[in-house]
């Protein structure tokens, strides 16, 4: 088959990262995404008059290519202060962070990529005329010669319905949901004067990070992440009793109440992946012109998903170069 037109369903690492080589190599390039703005579980969220980052803290590179791509990207290398919840374990941790919000890499990577944002892709079916994609409404959204699924597990099961086992893969990965509380405190806590970065120790919060100590960062601004644990125990938690158990929660670490400026609570349904067994890099099915990439394929991680869409455009090139 020859491709000309690719839709990407998901504007996450995965999807931009396969968005940016596909358009390097001469492919009209759509992407679908279902919220306002890039980035999956790398967005950003406006917090009073700044962005802080809602999803992943931070990048870690396994890799040596990996991390010359981040720094081609833009990002910067971050030396956390850390501690455990407790206050123990003092130490010094490394990673990547893009600047200045995490959503400024994929919002780079959709240069000269039309992206249609605020649209739900329902159906992923193909035709004679190549694949065709509807919304949640029925709508036509058109037809490409191929596309490529770039959403969490769950989601991509269903948009994988017409290449069964693609969609059987899907539903073998389980996931951990996560809750979020972003907070704009008016002056540091005393007792967090020298520390970025807490984690362990506490049964309610999982991570706590001083969004505002990274590269290209201001304001007095902390993400709470709960444990996955007690996240899977009130998923279906209204959001505003979340938001009182995690402030609790960070007042007693820091040993006062605080009142936030500004605060926003965010619910992570797929926030980790645990994929299935045999482990496979990329989905692509060439006689049909449908193909998935994602962290869910390769163990969970930003690089993960990165090395999931490398090897998915890989595949689409070589199926090209079979045709010609």
């Amino acid at each position: 088959m020859r491709i000309n037109s690719v839709a990407i369903i998901g504007s996450g690492i995965a999807g931009m990262r396969a968005a940016q080589l596909l358009k390097a190599e001469g492919y009209a390039v759509s992407v679908f995404e279902k919220s306002r703005g890039t980035g999956g579980r790398m967005a950003s969220a406006v917090l009073g008059d700044v962005s802080v980052d809602l999803g992943c803290a931070m990048i870690d590179a396994a890799t040596p290519e990996f991390e010359h791509w981040l720094i081609e990207q833009g990002a910067q290398l971050w030396h956390p202060r850390c501690a455990t919840l407790a206050f123990g374990d003092r130490s010094v941790r490394s990673g990547w962070v893009p600047v200045p919000r995490s959503s400024s890499l994929t919002r780079r990577l959709a240069d000269g990529v039309e992206l249609r944002t605020e649209t739900r892709v329902a159906v992923v079916w193909p035709d004679r005329e190549g694949v065709l994609l509807r919304d949640d409404k029925g709508e036509s959204l058109g037809h490409f010669d191929a596309a490529v699924v770039a959403t969490p597990a769950p989601q991509a099961a269903i948009l994988l319905d017409a290449i069964h086992r693609f969609r059987q893969k899907a539903e073998q990965v389980s996931t951990v949901p996560v809750w979020t509380l972003l907070i704009s405190l008016a002056s540091r806590p005393a007792r967090l004067s020298d520390i970025d970065w807490l984690e362990g120790g506490d049964p309610l919060i999982g991570k706590l990070v001083r969004d505002s100590s990274k590269p290209g960062r201001e304001g007095e601004n902390w993400v709470l992440q709960a444990t996955e644990e007690w996240s899977l125990a009130n998923q279906d938690q209204e959001p505003s009793r979340v938001a009182l158990e995690l402030q609790g929660a960070f007042d007693a670490v820091v040993g006062e109440a605080q009142e936030p400026m500004q605060q926003r609570v965010h619910r992570w349904l797929y926030a980790r992946a645990v994929p299935g067994s045999g482990r496979e890099f990329a989905l692509w099915d060439a006689q049909s012109g449908i193909g998935a990439c994602g962290d869910w394929l390769c163990g969970g991680s930003v690089e993960g998903a990165w090395r999931s869409a490398n090897e998915l455009v890989a595949r689409i090139l070589a199926s090209r170069s079979k045709v010609a």
